[in-house]
């Protein structure tokens, strides 16, 4: 190979290489431009995952508003009422005070009693025919309880309360009771008793007391 022969195959490696290097460079940016792509659509998925899980949060709050306010309102006048019944004064009394209906007062009244009676007993579960089943889930965060007879069925979530060992749980309110449960609306005060009392017997060693109001029961330990 004479001098001429061999510098042109310099040339033609040196420009191989330097054409090689370009489509490396080419290579790089397209990757680079890739990697920023994707790195966007990264950032735009966790956007859009944090506005949709704040959304969630809200919504399910909002849907629960109303149930959250009318079992804090019940634990407060349950506490007061309690309080006056045990100084002595009289359900006409405490329902002008409280401006609630003496029906009401009479409810805590039967559960200061019962839970006098039976301080150091644990209460019998009331009787349910129909094959009553009723299953509790929990977590950290909450749970559901369910219930299940020959008559119907439905579910629906659970939260503890602010009180150690207090619970609350959403029921349909007596217009949508039949129609959410296919049970008869006459036997919802005895189904939600017997789920309370369930609650009770399995969750808070057998003490304890219970209301039922428009849209949750609320649970409390003895």
């Amino acid at each position: 190979m004479n001098q001429d022969e061999f510098a042109k195959q310099i040339e033609k490696a040196y420009k191989d290489a330097l054409l090689q290097t370009d489509a490396i460079t080419a290579n790089a940016e397209q990757i680079r431009k890739q990697a920023e792509e994707e790195l966007d659509a990264a950032r735009e998925a966790r956007r859009i995952a944090e506005r949709t899980g704040e959304q969630m949060v809200n919504e399910f709050y909002e849907g629960k508003r109303k149930e959250f306010v009318e079992a804090a309102r019940t634990e407060l006048l349950r506490d007061l009422a309690r309080k006056h019944i045990e100084i002595g004064k009289s359900n006409h009394e405490i329902s002008l005070w409280l401006e609630v209906e003496q029906s009401f007062v009479q409810k805590i009244r039967d559960v200061v009693e019962r839970v006098e009676k039976y301080r150091n007993k644990k209460i019998k579960r009331t009787p349910l025919e129909g094959n009553p089943r009723v299953i509790i889930g929990e977590d950290r965060d909450g749970g559901f309880i369910s219930f299940d007879s020959l008559e119907g069925n439905f579910e629906t979530w659970l939260e503890r309360g602010s009180k150690a060992g207090s619970a609350l749980f959403g029921v349909p309110n007596p217009e949508q009771w039949e129609q959410k449960t296919g049970i008869p609306s006459e036997r919802r005060e005895r189904v939600l008793t017997y789920m309370a009392e369930y609650f009770i017997d399995e969750k808070l060693q057998g003490k304890g007391s219970f209301l039922i109001g428009v849209d949750v029961v609320s649970v409390y330990k003895d």
